[in-house]
């Protein structure tokens, strides 16, 4: 029987190494054991734990370095983002880019925290160099978009999104990310003919994509018949769950928000868990789903006790909890804080860096 340890347990048994015994092999199965710790803690929201596994796995390393430095260094400065050291996930990414001047993925997650400082300057030249160094990836070209587009720069996102367009291709996948960049630039006709016609080639996703061209033209009936379509692929994630959800509740479709988001959270493997929580406390709430937006926070308290931002919404409901023990909802009850149009969607840097299954550590 293949015995399992906890990430607790496991730490136990490398700190319990004599220090002399470490050769080459001992040195890089700890440094994945810590990494696997890392990993536990960050998917568990115990991000200051996770910095110390992520740093102690890289202490384990001696001699060149190798991919899976390079990838312990994507989670390090995630967590050091989730941290609220911004200046830390930068010291991180510096080190990356002294070590290889053309790690075009480290070029845009350094950028992006140059945005969020508001160094515009910096994270433009970082776009640059991303975008020199990785200029076959359309997601590169997406995301700076967004990111820019986040920060009142859309026009100058567009322009990566018309840089992609020098890509080349008629395959399931360029026609897929093309009519992507359609939708994005607003120019529906064109994303449904690319969108079509890489569906034609079995793209699954272009489906999705498809979808969210005809919510953009107001099409129900199309729009939901294409999201349909990829749900019954096999395909969605967690992350696809979230960011559906994330459409319906700014519709106002708080029920169908619900049943994607417990779609998500009953996943096998849930990256987003916080942020799939976060929407199902506000879902729940404009149900009238006062008992389900308790429980829903209370679990995410208990993942994530850290996080001060859900400090406001707790006490409401509490409140709320304590309210409900007196009198029954009335029709005109009032949720807290939350509003539908504050739902998350996972845009975040963490999100960008790193997940458990990222091949080369960029979590893309």
């Amino acid at each position: 029987m293949k015995r399992k340890y906890t990430a607790a347990v496991l730490a136990a048994i490398i700190l319990a190494l004599p220090a002399t015994a470490c050769g080459s092999s001992e040195r890089l199965e700890n440094e994945l054991a810590y990494r696997q710790i890392g990993i536990k803690n960050m998917d568990d929201g115990n991000y200051e734990d996770a910095l110390i596994a992520f740093s102690t796995a890289l202490e384990q390393h001696i001699g060149q370095i190798t991919d899976t430095e390079l990838d312990i260094c994507y989670y390090k400065a995630a967590v050091q983002y989730e941290l609220n050291d911004v200046d830390g996930a930068l010291a991180t990414y510096n080190a990356l880019l002294d070590y290889n001047k053309k790690e075009g993925k480290a070029y845009f997650l350094r950028g992006s925290l140059y945005l969020e400082k508001g160094d515009t300057e910096s994270a433009l030249s970082d776009y640059e160099s991303a975008v020199r160094y990785c200029k076959k990836e359309y997601e590169l070209y997406i995301q700076i978009y967004e990111k820019l587009s986040a920060y009142n720069m859309a026009a100058e996102g567009e322009e990566y999104l018309n840089q992609a367009f020098t890509l080349k291709g008629n395959d399931a996948v360029n026609l897929e990310n093309r009519g992507r960049i359609y939708y994005l630039l607003g120019q529906y006709d064109n994303a449904k003919t690319e969108l079509l016609a890489a569906i034609e080639k079995e793209s699954v996703k272009a489906n999705l994509y498809l979808a969210e061209v005809y919510d953009a033209v107001g099409d129900d009936a199309s729009a939901e018949n294409y999201y349909q379509a990829y749900l019954g692929s096999g395909e969605a994630d967690s992350l696809v769950m979230n960011a559906l959800a994330a459409i319906q509740l700014e519709k106002g479709n708080y029920d169908l928000a619900l049943e994607y988001i417990n779609q998500g959270l009953s996943m096998e493997k849930v990256p987003n868990k916080r942020m799939l929580l976060y929407n199902q406390i506000i879902a729940c709430e404009y149900t009238g789903d006062f008992a389900g937006a308790w429980t829903a926070i209370q679990e995410y308290c208990e993942n994530y006790p850290t996080d001060q931002a859900i400090e406001r919404e707790y006490l409401f409901l509490k409140n709320r909890q304590g309210i409900r023990e007196l009198s029954e909802p009335t029709e005109d009850t009032q949720t807290g804080d939350t509003q539908a149009g504050d739902s998350q969607t996972g845009d975040t840097q963490a999100g960008d860096s790193q997940t458990e299954d990222s091949e080369d550590g960029t979590g893309n």
